[in-house]
């Protein structure tokens, strides 16, 4: 044997293309994993901006619907005729800055009965399935409202009055979200809302 030759290796060209090929289906197999994994993590993102979209709404519904309680609890001699006033953040149209809110006894937006209810424990919820009072405005007083907050949200709010008894009376108020148009500089922006359930607060008012 020649010791000055030098030794040459050869591969087998079948075990190279068997090597790559085994490449290209871990390479395919990491992608689908990797792909999966983002689908998931887009999916959960949208999740938790749904789920914080949600707990803004019901905590600006809450807010105006303990604002209608506060007022009309505060009121003496109640159940009276008459209007409270309820102001926003509006500075144009018919519901610009004030609502006048009514007041009165066994009055106001439909309530759900054990016949039109869908579950037995809605029954004395506002009936947001039936058409809307009159919307309150700074002039005309109403049992419902068109309430828009300083960042431009525009919530309904709907309320009912029940005189229970010859002291008690039950204040019923609900609001939810809808969509609004407003103004970003001059700029008219239509802002659409997701369905949204209403939020339902009651309480009891001596008379």
């Amino acid at each position: 044997m020649n010791k000055g030759m030098p030794i040459r290796q050869f591969r087998n060209p079948r075990r190279v293309g068997a090597a790559a090929g085994v490449s290209i289906i871990e390479l395919m197999i990491a992608l689908s994993v990797l792909a999966i994994a983002m689908l998931g993590s887009m999916v959960m993102v949208v999740m938790g901006m749904q789920n914080d979209s949600k707990s803004r709404t019901d905590t600006t519904a809450t807010v105006l619907d303990q604002e209608i309680i506060e007022k009309f609890a505060t009121l003496k001699n109640y159940p009276k005729p008459g209007v409270i006033n309820v102001t926003d953040c509006a500075l144009a149209g018919a519901n610009a800055n004030q609502h006048q809110a009514s007041i009165g006894a066994g009055a106001g937006a439909t309530l759900y009965t054990a016949g039109t209810a869908p579950m037995a424990s809605m029954v004395g919820d506002i009936d947001w399935t039936a058409a809307a009072p009159a919307f309150a405005t700074a002039a005309t007083p109403g049992y419902a409202m068109l309430y828009q907050t300083c960042s431009g949200e525009l919530y309904e709010v709907r309320w009912n009055i029940q005189q229970i008894s010859p002291v008690l009376s039950l204040l019923t108020v609900s609001s939810r979200p809808r969509a609004a148009t407003i103004m970003i500089g001059a700029v008219s922006q239509s802002r659409a809302v997701l369905y949204a359930r209403p939020v339902t607060l009651r309480t009891m008012i001596v008379n």
